[in-house]
């Protein structure tokens, strides 16, 4: 095509969605970067996508994600994305219900992220965590989910991966054998459920699986004075919150039946995210 013939507006946005494709979750100065456009531009661009509904900001942080009318262009739509959608609405119901702040968390090298969270809306919640911040998954609750349901090979691949995760960030490294009891407790339990000594929250989680596949996590986060000495976290939390699972695979397995393979969400989930700041959570 001739130069003359070019939009160029066009090609920047095609650039960021192909970007966004790729990376997933990003800012505007992600997407300038990597576009090679500056910042103000980029903004530009990312509003206009939104505008059009191809892209949604997720307040209150500055990440921008895809979302579903992208599979209207192309089939790289990510799986992942597509199960964040669903998610969404069902994820705030059950914040509102149990008043305490939820998580949607995902693998990905190594390290559990934070995909959806209620954190900026729950008055109770003592720290809140933006989407994109990540933990290795060998020092997350909803980490242990994970582990405990997932295969031996990925498991050990996984661990190896949150190993060096922890090391680059200075986390230090758990006993392979605490590892071991914890996962072995998850998996028998069918939820996990820690309190750090050093911070004021506790953590309880239960998987999310899809189509049978372990794909992450549903994670709560509560004042541990609030309940300490009370049998509600058994007995009222982990069944709620295993509901609440259960309907995000039910409702994304009947909206998108033709994307539940296996290799589809590994593939989805492999990239490696974005690092936040380190939190032994």
């Amino acid at each position: 095509m001739e130069s003359r013939d070019e939009i160029k507006s066009l090609k920047k946005a095609l650039r960021a969605l192909t970007f966004m494709n790729e990376k997933g979750d990003a800012t505007v100065t992600d997407v300038a970067r990597a576009v090679g456009i500056p910042r103000s531009t980029a903004h530009r661009v990312l509003a206009t996508l939104a505008s059009e509904g191809y892209v949604e900001k997720q307040a209150p942080s500055d990440f921008y994600r895809l979302t579903s009318r992208v599979q209207k262009l192309a089939a790289g739509f990510q799986v992942e994305q597509l199960l964040i959608e669903v998610a969404k609405p069902l994820v705030a119901e059950s914040g509102r219900e149990l008043k305490w702040p939820i998580a949607l968390t995902t693998p990905r090298d190594g390290e559990m992220v934070i995909r959806l969270s209620t954190d900026h809306d729950c008055l109770r919640a003592l720290e809140r965590f933006h989407i994109g911040f990540s933990v290795p998954i060998s020092h997350a609750t909803g980490g242990f989910c994970y582990l405990a349901n997932c295969t031996d090979e990925e498991r050990a691949d996984t661990l190896a991966a949150a190993m060096r995760a922890a090391r680059e960030r200075q986390m230090g490294i758990q006993d392979p054998k605490e590892v071991e009891h914890l996962i072995a407790t998850t998996r028998k339990q069918g939820f996990c459920n820690l309190e750090f000594a050093h911070y004021r929250e506790g953590n309880v989680a239960v998987p999310l699986k899809v189509n049978g596949c372990v794909i992450g996590a549903i994670v709560m986060r509560y004042i541990k004075s609030a309940l300490q000495n009370t049998s509600q976290i058994q007995s009222i939390y982990v069944p709620r919150l295993q509901q609440l699972s259960q309907d995000i695979s039910a409702q994304y397995e009947a909206w998108n039946p033709s994307q539940l393979r296996t290799d589809a969400h590994r593939s989805a989930l492999s990239t490696k995210p974005q690092v936040a700041e380190s939190l032994n959570r």
